[in-house]
């Protein structure tokens, strides 16, 4: 079973093995083949679960599956995540969107931007 916290108070460590969590907030969070919709914590251990969004520090996961990921250092095993937001990233990881990605989303949209402008001034040029 799992410990939960309530609003403004924030428990030592919550366990859930087998169950559904709305909400986690405590420091250390483990979790084997649960189901969290939003964690928060400092340590995230998570094994064959799958979280909506996590907001940690520190995050092991084993082959998991969470939305969201946001978090100082993850060390993960056969996980997947949709959106990782994690300077420090070990292991066997697969994403949709990263920093990596995102960085590079972002040059291709500015150097596309600077093109677009440049052949718009050249042709203007042109035609007058």
């Amino acid at each position: 079973m799992a410990e939960f916290s309530g609003p403004g108070t924030q428990a030592r460590f919550a366990g859930i093995r087998r169950d559904y969590a709305q909400a986690v907030q405590a420091e250390e969070v483990s979790i084997e083949q649960g189901v969290v919709v939003q964690l928060e914590a400092k340590s995230v251990s998570v094994e064959q679960s799958a979280i909506a969004a996590i907001r940690a520090e520190r995050t092991t996961m084993r082959d998991s599956a969470a939305a969201v990921l946001a978090t100082k250092s993850a060390a993960c095993d056969g996980t997947y995540v949709g959106v990782l937001a994690a300077p420090v990233v070990r292991g066997d990881v697969h994403t949709w969107f990263d920093l990596r990605t995102a960085f590079a989303v972002g040059l291709g949209l500015a150097v596309g931007s600077f093109a677009l402008s440049l052949g718009k001034g050249m042709l203007r040029s042109l035609f007058r």
